[in-house]
């Protein structure tokens, strides 16, 4: 997912992107909740704007053809253990002899380097490393792992960025282009920064807190009187004091337990800020709960389930969600748009995911220059 998600980025604001997938062993997310029809939720939205061909780099024709592609291409994309690619004979050496200022954009588990750098990595195991999944529990009970591929995403989120900078960047490597390497654990590891230097200054390792945060209060999770969930973050004082008018306790704003930031966060005082804070949400519904924060300011937020993002008002009006036509079922399908908003270059869906080796024509056609008969060849030596 992470490699994926770094093209689709790209794709996002024109990038021509080509997605390479083996014809007898496809991408793994084909197969991610397929739905009746045959639609792939997950395929559909991290493989739009991208080009996918079958090619078998273990053939020597396949590896020809690849040679190909690399040499008219800005940037390469990889997912593979190190070394896998070097096995199939496109060592860095032979890819800058291709093209002498390629971008290389590698991601694995453990990076390039180091003696777990050959152990097979997945987002999940990542999350587990960076001390990501041992943080997200409740006090005292199991450590979670996501319900989404985070580690991925973060990853593919921070190898896209290094594409870019190395684009726009003026010093290249020793081979004229540059290698990019990027592990599944270390962004994720670097959002959790501060974690790590509390605990090489204290020697006290950070534990988790659920829906709450050590450093702030209040900051919580409550439930509505109708059993719909808000989530409530007044931890600076104006907001803090605006919430103890608005529970009728206004009294509290200078109470020595509650007075300052500091006090409120520890345990006894959290824990009196969290019975109040439910008590008085309890008692609402949650169109009361929004609408009354709203009025008196108070930072509190609707949890929202993917009904309600479909039916919001607000989502409605920004275009946040939108439809996109897929040739391949003749469908529309609607999913989040491309998220950053440039005023006069914004990116675009163009068309979702598409079948397996849907741009064998227009790649080995157009692109490479392949006659139609050359292609059925290839298709008949099983090199696509």
């Amino acid at each position: 997912m992470a490699a994926p998600l770094a093209a689709t980025l790209l794709g996002d604001f024109g990038a021509e992107v080509i997605k390479v997938e083996n014809p007898e062993l496809p991408d793994a997310i084909r197969g991610w909740g397929v739905l009746e029809g045959g639609i792939q939720p997950w395929w559909s939205v991290i493989s739009r704007n991208k080009l996918p061909i079958t090619l078998n780099l273990k053939t020597p024709e396949g590896g020809r053809i690849f040679a190909e592609l690399v040499a008219k291409s800005d940037v390469l994309i990889e997912n593979m253990r190190p070394g896998a690619l070097d096995r199939l004979g496109f060592s860095a050496e032979r890819l800058f002899e291709l093209n002498r200022g390629l971008i290389v954009g590698r991601i694995t588990g453990y990076g390039q380097t180091g003696p777990y750098a050959s152990r097979p990595g997945f987002g999940t195991l990542a999350e587990g490393f960076s001390g990501f999944t041992y943080l997200n529990a409740q006090p005292g009970g199991e450590p979670m792992s996501p319900p989404f591929p985070l580690a991925d995403m973060v990853a593919g989120l921070h190898l896209a960025f290094g594409i870019m900078v190395a684009l726009r960047g003026a010093k290249r490597g020793k081979y004229g282009g540059q290698e990019i390497d990027v592990s599944l654990y270390e962004p994720l590891l670097g959002l959790l920064g501060a974690n790590f230097l509390d605990y090489w200054l204290t020697g006290q390792i950070p534990q988790p807190w659920g829906s709450e945060i050590s450093y702030t209060a209040p900051r919580n999770n409550y439930r509505t009187k109708d059993g719909r969930w808000v989530v409530l973050s007044a931890s600076a004082q104006v907001p803090f004091e605006r919430l103890m008018d608005a529970i009728g306790k206004p009294e509290l704003k200078t109470d020595p337990r509650f007075k300052t930031n500091e006090q409120r966060i520890k345990e006894d005082n959290r824990r009196e800020l969290n019975r109040l804070i439910s008590e008085w949400l309890s008692g609402m519904n949650l169109d009361e709960a929004l609408e009354t924060c709203e009025r008196l300011g108070i930072t509190v937020g609707p949890v929202m389930n993917m009904r309600d993002i479909a039916e919001d008002p607000h989502i409605e009006e920004r275009k946040t969600l939108i439809d996109v036509p897929d040739p391949s079922t003749n469908k529309n399908l609607r999913m989040p748009d491309v998220p950053i908003r440039l005023l006069s270059t914004s990116g675009e869906i163009r068309f979702p995911g598409l079948p397996l080796g849907a741009a064998n024509e227009v790649v080995y056609e157009d692109l490479l220059g392949y006659s139609a008969e050359q292609l059925e060849e290839f298709e008949k030596a099983k090199v696509v």
